[in-house]
């Protein structure tokens, strides 16, 4: 992810409201310069997804990542938010992009996420072998489940 990319980021976010933060140009920016992962998914040059994640120890400040550091202390690799264009979700693009993040993610042994209750994830990373270990209230009234995938086996 380049600042070229921002603006299709931006909206490709727009467009899975309820189902990650908003983000800010100036906040996009600055977290796809922390991240481990700021990757754009193309499909013919057109972007159609994006993906961001974060290892212990990086500026990252978000509550979900707080709560994996205290109890997976440097073991973890967070996948921070991925969103998929709606008329390219449910074609296999986010299975996708979960292999290539769980296959960087093997030195720190398992991945993480923070899921928002009842949507289409919550299936979709049980199918994946992500287990839930905790909910989380957040300070808007709503409440994610923080789950993991131990990828040390």
């Amino acid at each position: 992810m380049t600042a070229a990319d921002l603006g299709a980021v931006l909206a490709l976010n727009g467009t899975a409201e309820g189902l990650v933060e908003p983000l800010s140009a100036d906040r996009l920016d600055w977290l796809r310069l922390i991240a481990a992962h700021a990757v754009v998914v193309d499909l013919d040059d057109v972007p159609v997804g994006f993906v961001l994640t974060f290892t212990p120890g990086s500026a990252y400040d978000g509550l979900a990542f707080e709560a994996f550091t205290q109890t997976y202390a440097d073991r973890f690799l967070l996948i921070e938010r991925i969103v998929v264009a709606p008329e390219h979700r449910r074609t296999g693009i986010a299975t996708q992009v979960y292999r290539a993040i769980e296959r960087a993610a093997k030195p720190f042994d398992r991945t993480v996420a923070a899921v928002p209750t009842n949507t289409p994830a919550i299936p979709f990373h049980t199918t994946r072998g992500y287990t839930e270990i905790a909910k989380q209230h957040l300070p808007n009234g709503t409440t994610t489940v923080l789950v993991s995938k131990d990828l040390s086996v």
